[in-house]
């Protein structure tokens, strides 16, 4: 085995943002179990590593409960001047996360996010439609990320939530700073940060304060006014609206672009799909797990634990390499470095977490991402690069900031 001392994790070198799975390669290999001093948490790059701990229920969500350091501190006196944002689910344990989860999930099951597709589908047509109508037949460029990927998931959940449509757009603006809340950053983007995330709140706010006076058939009309017996508190409310906007938007976003340039350095995949249709549902599943977007999953170790022979402590923080576990050939086989749309067991991958914290939102996810593939390969001929891709320089969710694209849109 390699000295650990001379592995190392940088995510902030330009071969990681290209692509980072040849640092995780090395770690899964040599230093499975990886201190961070850059996070000073653990990095967890192992399939089964990350599945175990992902499914164990006395593994804590909060940072609440880590052991302080230069990174826990920087979090903690951020959320005490935000206190509401603490209330997300997603940074909860079980008692509360439970109660909270219970009340948000009957529109999110799988049998009620279906009744989405029309409305769905109706957005993606509208967007590939205008975009067709304002550069006209023939061969045509633009920029996938920026004219569809990125748009459209904010304008769909927009919809679905009850939000007026000339919001939309302040809407993208605000979650693409939201998204960032794990990401180092500096002093100056922090400020923009929370400057993005109260204006967020306000909105939000007032919204809810509409739709609690005069409800609609809407979801924020149904959350405000759910009651098992118990309701959502104001700041809880408030935290799982702005979760949901995050949540929504960058990871589908991410997931249309990442997908595509996949399936165009796996041409054969392409052509594939586009002779079997019926393919692109499990295709969805095997591009979230061959290049999805979410890199990592924070948790914090609540009693000491053995990890690949390395004892951690409790109050450790680890980052789960959900995106390593995804190409481990030890899961995988031969075959985990390639796109196969035919992976038969392709949805066991953890891109959407595993346990009681599984994203809420994955039948949303893989809806929305199913419509947007199966309407590109219909109107896309021709489809190609226009240029060189620009991946976004983040570490926790991996997507693009530019896709060039050529191709031809048929009506």
């Amino acid at each position: 085995m390699a000295d650990r001392d001379v592995i190392t994790f940088n995510p902030l070198s330009r071969d990681f943002i290209a692509s980072p799975y040849g640092q995780y390669a090395v770690l899964r290999d040599e230093d499975p179990v990886h201190y961070s001093e850059l996070l000073c948490g653990w990095i967890l790059t192992r399939f089964d590593d990350v599945a175990r701990v992902l499914r164990d229920p006395t593994v804590s969500s909060s940072i609440h409960n880590a052991t302080p350091t230069m990174v826990t501190e920087i979090e903690l006196a951020a959320l005490a001047d935000h206190d509401w944002a603490s209330r997300t689910m997603v940074l909860l344990d079980d008692p509360d996360h439970g109660r909270i989860r219970r009340l948000m999930a009957d529109p999110f099951r799988a049998k009620e996010v279906a009744r989405l597709a029309a409305l769905i589908e109706r957005r993606v047509t509208e967007g590939i439609d205008a975009l067709r109508s304002r550069l006209g037949t023939g061969v045509v460029e633009f920029d996938l990320i920026e004219e569809l990927a990125y748009p459209l998931p904010v304008e769909i959940f927009s919809e679905w939530l009850g939000m007026p449509e000339e919001a939309s757009p302040q809407f993208r603006k605000w979650t693409s700073w939201v998204a960032r809340s794990r990401d180092p950053l500096s002093d100056g983007e922090r400020e923009e940060f929370f400057a993005a995330l109260d204006a967020m709140y306000a909105y939000l706010e007032e919204q809810a304060d509409l739709k609690r006076a005069a409800p609609e058939e809407d979801l924020l009309s149904y959350l405000v006014h759910v009651d098992d017996g118990e309701q959502l508190t104001h700041e809880e409310l408030m935290a799982q609206l702005v979760t949901l906007y995050m949540a929504g938007h960058e990871p589908t976003a991410g997931l249309v672009g990442n997908g595509i340039v996949a399936l165009l350095e796996h041409p054969d995949q392409l052509e594939l799909l586009r002779r079997q249709p019926d393919l692109v549902r499990n295709a969805v599943s095997e591009l979230l797990r061959y290049d999805g977007p979410n890199q990592f999953i924070r948790r914090v170790l609540m009693e000491p634990a053995l990890i690949d022979g390395v004892e951690l402590p409790a109050g450790a923080v680890l980052y789960l390499g959900v995106a390593a576990a995804n190409r481990d050939p030890r899961r995988w086989g031969a075959t985990a470095e390639v796109v196969d749309v035919t992976r038969a067991d392709a949805g066991q991958h953890l891109q959407l977490g595993a346990g009681i914290h599984a994203c809420l939102g994955s039948h949303l996810a893989r809806l929305q991402a199913q419509v947007f593939f199966e309407a590109m390969l219909q109107r896309f001929d021709g489809l190609e690069l226009a240029g060189e891709p620009r991946w976004s320089e983040r570490m926790f969710i991996r997507g693009m900031a530019s896709l060039p694209l050529r191709c031809t849109i048929t009506a």
